[in-house]
C-alpha cells in the first residue's frame, strides 16, 4: 500500500517578506529619508546664510558709497565740513544744478536752464557761481552767494533766454557758446535770486545749490540705520541698513589733519578713516541654536579735497 503524499511546511520559492526583513528595509528607508532631510535642510541653511550675507554687503556697498560720494566733495578749510562726531557728520552738500541762461537788469535775479536736482531758498541754501574772467588770466573761480528766493519761470525779470546777445542784464557783454541758440524765445526753466558778489558772472555760467546735509547712524524700530537731516529737518531719512548699535562699531569716524593726526577740528580734517559693520535684515537659523544676523564688517579711507 502507498504511503499518502507528504506536504512540505515550508515554501521557498512563494513571493513575499517575511514581518523581520520589512522591519529591516522599513528601517533603513526612514534612516535613507532622515539624511535627504537632513541634507536639504542644511542646504537650505546654507542658501539662507549666503543669501543674508550678500543682502549685508550690498547695504555696506550702498552705505560706503554715499559717505565717501559725501566726504569726497568738499573743502574742509572753506567751511564745507561744518560738525564732525565720531558717528555722524554734517556737510555742505549739492543739491542741484543748472546753467544761468539770462538775468535782470536791475537785480540779481537770474534764470536758469538744464536744471536738475532739489532747488531750494532756505536759510541753509547756498551756490557756487562759476566766474570764468578774462581769457588767458587764469583768474576764473567759483564765487560764493547767498539762494533767498525762487520765481515761477517766466517772473524775477527775466521773461526769456538771451543767449547770443552783446549787450544784455547789467550791461556786461555775454560770453557767448557755439552751438546754444537761446535768442529771446526760450523762457527759463526757474529764475532765481542771490545775494554776493556776482558782477563778474556771465550768461552761460554753471551753478550749483548746496544745503547743509547730516549723515549719522540713528535707531529706528529696534534697528540701526544709515540716515541724514536734509536743511532744517530734525528727523533722519533713512538711507540703508541695518547697521550694528555704535556700541559695536556700526559707523564710525576717525577724522585726521594733514599730517595724520586725530582732529576734532572740522577745518582741519584732510583725511577720514571709516569703519562700517552690517547685519542681515532677517536672522538664520542655525544647527542646533537660535536664529542669528549675519554680519560683516568694511573699513575705507577718504581724502578730502583740498
Amino acid at each position: 500500500m502507498r504511503e499518502p503524499a507528504r506536504i512540505p511546511t515550508h515554501r521557498h520559492s512563494q513571493a513575499g517578506f517575511t514581518l523581520v526583513e520589512f522591519m529591516v528595509y522599513l528601517l533603513v528607508s526612514i534612516v535613507a529619508v532622515t539624511a535627504i532631510f537632513q541634507l536639504v535642510i542644511g542646504q537650505n541653511r546654507l542658501y539662507s546664510k549666503q543669501r543674508e550675507l550678500m543682502d549685508v554687503r550690498s547695504t555696506m556697498r550702498s552705505a560706503g558709497a554715499f559717505i565717501a560720494w559725501e566726504l569726497r566733495q568738499p573743502s574742509a578749510s572753506d567751511g564745507d565740513l561744518s560738525e564732525i562726531g565720531p558717528n555722524s557728520f554734517a556737510v555742505r552738500s549739492i543739491q542741484g544744478t543748472g546753467v544761468i541762461c539770462g538775468e535782470s537788469k536791475t537785480s540779481q535775479h537770474f534764470g536758469l536752464v538744464q536744471v536738475s536736482g532739489e532747488l531750494k531758498a532756505t536759510q541753509d541754501d547756498s551756490v557756487l557761481v562759476f566766474s570764468a574772467g578774462e581769457a588767458g588770466t587764469g583768474d576764473d573761480e567759483w564765487k560764493v552767494a547767498k539762494l533767498t528766493k525762487f520765481f515761477d519761470a517766466p517772473g524775477g525779470g527775466v521773461a526769456t533766454c538771451f543767449w547770443g546777445d552783446t549787450n544784455v542784464g547789467r550791461g556786461r557783454t555775454v560770453k557767448s557758446e557755439k552751438g546754444l541758440d537761446w535768442t529771446g524765445t526760450v523762457p527759463p526753466d526757474t529764475v532765481i535770486e542771490v545775494l554776493g558778489d556776482v558782477d563778474a558772472v556771465y550768461i552761460g555760467a554753471p551753478i550749483k545749490v548746496f544745503r547743509r546735509v547730516e549723515y549719522g547712524i540713528y535707531e529706528e524700530d529696534g534697528r540701526w540705520w544709515l540716515g541724514r537731516k536734509v536743511g532744517e529737518s530734525n528727523t533722519y531719512e533713512r538711507l540703508t541698513g541695518p547697521l550694528r548699535p555704535p556700541q559695536d562699531s556700526g559707523l564710525v569716524f576717525t577724522w585726521l589733519d594733514d599730517l595724520g593726526s586725530v582732529t576734532n577740528n572740522a577745518a582741519d580734517v584732510a583725511l577720514v578713516e571709516v569703519i562700517l559693520r552690517g547685519e542681515s535684515l532677517k536672522a538664520v537659523r542655525q544647527a542646533g541654536g537660535a536664529p542669528v544676523t549675519q554680519q560683516d564688517t568694511m573699513t575705507f579711507r577718504v581724502a578730502l579735497r583740498g
